[in-house]
């Protein structure tokens, strides 16, 4: 009788499927255009966080869950990520006009505009908007700490009069 425990706490123990570990603990998402400006919060779990970032709207923090085939495609996506090895920022001519996304992946950073840069980060950029679209957001109170980009955007040239 004990040795069949044993074995079935054995097979029960080398059945179970080992969980796969992420390429990163920490990304943040940030997408603004003259419609939208939000950030999104992904971590090790299902949940992702969503942030209106619109300066002229209440700043309210929604979730929604991410199925378990969207969550390896995310995975998938954003481990296959090139980040370059110090914080960029790549701009077109027309920096008052166009979309803006950013990233962060465990602290580097990545900034994006107007379609310029490598064309993974844009494909995500679709992606999410495809997500999005038939996603619930649930508003959430909880404190969720999102990495900041505003530091990254290339300082004006001073006006000379």
């Amino acid at each position: 009788m004990k040795k069949l425990g044993s074995i079935i706490i054995l097979v029960l123990f080398c059945s179970c499927e080992k969980e796969k570990k992420s390429c990163y603990t920490n990304f943040t998402y940030s997408k603004g255009n003259i419609k939208t400006i939000y950030r999104l919060k992904f971590n090790s779990s299902d949940t992702v966080y969503y942030l209106n970032d619109n300066p002229f709207r209440q700043k309210v923090l929604n979730y929604f869950i991410l199925e378990q085939n969207e969550k390896k495609i995310l995975d998938s996506l954003i481990c296959e990520f090139k980040f370059p090895i110090k914080d960029s920022v790549i701009l077109n001519n027309q920096i008052e006009d166009g979309t803006t996304i950013a990233f962060s992946i465990d602290n580097k950073k990545l900034m994006l505009h107007g379609g310029k840069g490598p064309k993974e980060f844009w494909k995500f950029e679709e992606w999410m908007d495809n997500l999005q679209t038939y996603k619930q957001l649930k508003p959430i109170d909880r404190k969720i700490k999102f990495d900041e980009f505003d530091k990254m955007f290339p300082v004006p040239p001073p006006i000379i009069n």
